[in-house]
């Protein structure tokens, strides 16, 4: 994990997309096809992400199609 964050952390997508290497649309796209990490809906328009499970999702190969992060760093 890494060392910056806490499991239980709330992140927003573009916390998300820079830590990551993805884009806010491809979060955003992700969301909208039912593809992408669980997240959080705290409003209309507020989406956050749970630091524990974005960094699950990104590091399970069974999602690596879809990014081109690392599994495993």
């Amino acid at each position: 994990m890494k060392e910056e964050l806490m499991v239980g952390t709330m992140m927003t997508p573009k916390a998300v997309a820079e830590l990551y290497g993805v884009t806010s649309q491809e979060l955003a796209q992700w969301r909208r096809a039912n593809l992408g990490p669980p997240y959080f809906m705290l409003g209309r328009n507020t989406v956050r992400y749970d630091s524990g499970d974005i960094e699950d999702w990104f590091n399970d190969p069974a999602n690596g199609y879809l990014h081109d992060y690392p599994a495993g760093r």
